[in-house]
């Protein structure tokens, strides 16, 4: 499947995106979640899985490929709840 550049998202157009994790943060209040800050080297994107305190295997400098429908979230491109894989190192 071919993947967007993160510059190119649409705010609820459907897409797939491949990056480098650069960041993970979980937080508690005012609700579990998860969220990963996706860099494709065009633009960033925060990936949020809610309800997850973690998610195993997510961690910085890691590839990641995701899928689902990105939306404006106070300025910010988040995706929530994504279909995602990890992505073998080149």
């Amino acid at each position: 499947m071919s993947t967007t550049a993160i510059a190119s998202l649409e705010p609820r157009r459907r897409a797939t995106v491949a990056g480098q994790i650069r960041s993970v943060q979980s937080y508690e209040r005012p609700y579990p979640c998860t969220d990963a800050e996706l860099d494709d080297g065009t633009g960033t994107l925060r990936v949020r899985f809610l309800g997850r305190r973690q998610v195993p295997g997510l961690a910085p400098k890691l590839s990641l490929e995701v899928e689902g429908t990105p939306r404006l979230q106070r300025g910010t491109l988040v995706m929530l709840n994504p279909l995602y894989c990890f992505v073998p190192a080149e």
